[in-house]
């Protein structure tokens, strides 16, 4: 059992400077599975804020059907982003000191790439980035934490 004084010890290595760091390491560990609800709020045509993004018309739809493309594009149908794949496959989560980005390496043209990023799609709504903070971040954090103070 440890002293008063190995606890306060212990303790003083749960700042917030540490805390921080850990969340970013939890966050990187949980890469994937930010990345697929990303990708699944997408594939129904959503931005993070929940909004359908735009519907395809006649006009896509011909052409996606003469190209060969992973995923239908149906007239009417809400955008779901997977044409060849090379968006959804370039998906990574970047971490630049306390911010973490979901962003593509596959972006294409100046007016698409203008469009992607202008449209609020990289990001998680509020009901998946919950469920990765609950199932994913805070076991990690809580993990840290009973290693720290060898509880």
């Amino acid at each position: 059992m440890a002293t008063i004084l190995e606890q306060i010890k212990r303790l003083e290595r749960l700042n917030e400077a540490e805390i921080t760091k850990q969340i970013f390491l939890a966050v990187k560990k949980a890469e994937n599975k930010f990345i697929a609800l990303n990708k699944s709020q997408l594939d129904k045509g959503e931005d993070y804020l929940g909004n359908i993004v735009g519907h395809y018309s006649k006009h896509t739809q011909g052409y996606a059907d003469a190209d060969g493309i992973r995923k239908s594009k149906k007239e009417g149908d809400p955008y779901n982003f997977d044409w060849f794949g090379d968006f959804f496959d370039g998906f990574k989560l970047g971490i630049n000191g306390d911010e973490a980005t979901i962003l593509s390496n596959a972006l294409g043209s100046d007016s698409k790439l203008d469009f992607l990023t202008t449209h609020n799609l990289f990001g998680l709504n509020d009901e998946n980035l919950s469920k990765v903070i609950k199932e994913e971040i805070l076991p990690f954090i809580n993990n840290f934490a009973r290693t720290t103070l060898k509880i």
